[in-house]
This record gives C-alpha cells, structure tokens and sequence, in this order.
C-alpha cells in the first residue's frame, strides 16, 4: 500500500465527508477538522482557541483559505472538493461561480500544509504549497486553472496482469508483469473509469507555480491522480525542444510529491524520480533501463544539469 498516498485520500475523504451534502455553497462551513492522527470527523473548537502550550511554535492564527477554480478559459467549476491539509484536514466545495472559502481557525505553520484542489472526474488535480507567512485569512488571488483531461485513454492493467503498456497524451508507460496499483480512494470502486490512464500536456504558462519553481522544460498532468504503482514503471515521452535536449541528452523525469507527514511535507514539490535520455533521432525521451516511475501524478522533464 502506498501509505502516504492512502493517507492523504482518506483525509481528503474526510474533509469532504465533513461539508453539507444538501449544499455546494463554498461559504458553508466545514462541520470539523480531520486530525491526520485520528479516524474520526470531530467538531470543530470556537476559532484559533487552541491553548498557547498545545500550538505549533511560532504558529499565527489561520481564520480560513480561500479562492476560486476554474477551466482553462475561465469557465468556474462547481462542487470540487477543495482541502487544505497538513497534519489536519480542512476542507469545503467551490459554488456555481467556482469560488470556495474553507474554514480553519486553528494556530499553524502554513508552510507545513498544501492546498489540493481536486477535479476528477474530467479535470485535472493539483496542489498548491505555501510559503511562511502570518496572514489570518489566506485569499489567493488568482483561480486555480485546471486543464481538461482527455475522454480517452488505456485502462490500467488488472492487479498482476503480464507486462503491457498505458498509452495517452503522447505518453508511454511500460508496465510490468505482476504490477499492482493503489488507487486513490476516490477511484478504486470506479471500475474502468477509475483505472483509466489519462495524460495531459499542460503549458508551461498556465502550469501551476510548482512547474516554474523547478525550472523544467515540460509538464504533464497524469490520472488516475494519486495511484501508485507496486514496480517501476518506463516512460517515453515527445521531446519538448530539441534545440534545447539535443539528441542522446541526459534527461531528469521529475514527480510531484504527496506525502504531507514527512518533514518537512514534499507535497506540492516537484522531485527527481528517474533518469532518462534523449532518443538518437531527437523526437522522444525514454527512460533509461531498471529507470521509472511509480506516482501517477503531475511528471515532468528537465535537461539534466538545468
């Protein structure tokens, strides 16, 4: 079981299962917190009530986070799960005019926690990491601009099937024999929709700020979002620029973090996770042999050295 995957989609569940069903109104108050400790939803204490010897060191008092979500044109996407999570949950849905506010009143490093916005089933899922800062009231300016995924796309292979291969968006995974998967929890009981390989490739100037801060030459959005697989799995890719990864060029594949309980949280961090090359030709990048992937998330490329 891939446990920080598993443990940030149960929160994820939590948080959701903790706003009112009868209501995608984003002002509609969480009804709790999820403690990442804790199995259970508990309500919430009177705001930022936390006493001085139980508080994080240094922690400002955190009111509520808000913003909004929207496609790539701008359209506003309703009823997505919106959390904000570190070791707590909070959580709310984006309106009909895709705004969401998600109430916190808790003392917190902000820096220790990530915003995920999740647009399954037709968008794609991102997150968003925050630097150190005492505002009460998070309010992030500029929506979240969440690219459209594609309807088509392989299914991933049943749990111990032989070696095969997972094809969309230009990208390849070599899968292999006997691999098993971890789907997030709000994909495994989808049957084939919730195992369907999916990718995107999502323009650098509207990829989301984790693209930019790692400097990388391309960025793609993966579903199913937060699936773990048991082996390593290859990739092969289009090159993004030629004139900037000449042919045989070493590559660096780079995953998004989802662990939000390791110190300090890589949620939200783009990481080198296999090494790849150029092909002879200059069209494509494949990782190199015993190389790969296990996180179907956000990948990205980089030249190595860059």
């Amino acid at each position: 079981m891939a446990t920080h995957a598993r443990t940030a989609s149960l929160l994820f569940a939590a948080a959701a299962s903790s706003i009112s069903c009868s209501s995608t109104n984003a002002s509609a108050p969480a009804q709790g917190a999820v403690d990442a400790g804790a199995d259970a939803v508990h309500a919430g204490p009177l705001p930022c009530s936390t006493p001085v010897e139980d508080r994080p060191p240094g922690a400002p008092c955190v009111l509520e986070a808000r913003g909004s979500v929207t496609d790539v044109p701008g359209t506003p996407l309703n009823d997505l799960v919106v959390t904000f999570c570190g070791n707590t949950c909070y959580g709310s849905r984006t309106d009909a005019t895709g705004h969401f506010v998600i109430p916190i009143g808790n003392f917190l490093n902000r820096e220790d926690y990530a915003l995920h916005v999740d647009g399954r089933p037709d968008h794609v899922t991102t997150y968003l990491r925050f630097d150190k800062g005492d505002a009460q009231v998070i309010d992030l300016a500029a929506p979240f601009r969440l690219p459209l995924l594609p309807t088509v796309g392989t299914v991933l292979p049943a749990d111990g099937a032989p070696a095969s291969t997972a094809m969309s968006g230009g990208v390849t995974l070599a899968i292999a024999g006997g691999t098993t998967f971890d789907l997030d929890i709000a994909d495994f009981d989808k049957g084939d929709s919730g195992r369907k390989f999916r990718a995107v490739n999502v323009q650098l100037e509207i990829a989301p700020p984790f693209a930019s801060l790692a400097k990388v030459d391309a960025v793609y959005a993966l579903a199913p979002s937060g699936a773990t697989a048991s082996a390593k799995m290859g990739v092969t890719l289009p090159n993004p620029s030629v004139a900037t990864m000449p042919a045989g060029a070493a590559v660096d594949v780079l995953v998004l973090g989802d662990d939000y309980l390791s110190s300090p949280p890589t949620v939200g961090i783009l990481a080198v996770a296999a090494a790849a090359r150029v092909s002879a030709d200059g069209q494509s990048i494949a990782t190199d042999p015993g190389e790969g992937i296990t996180k179907i998330t956000w990948m990205a490329v980089r030249k190595r050295g860059n």
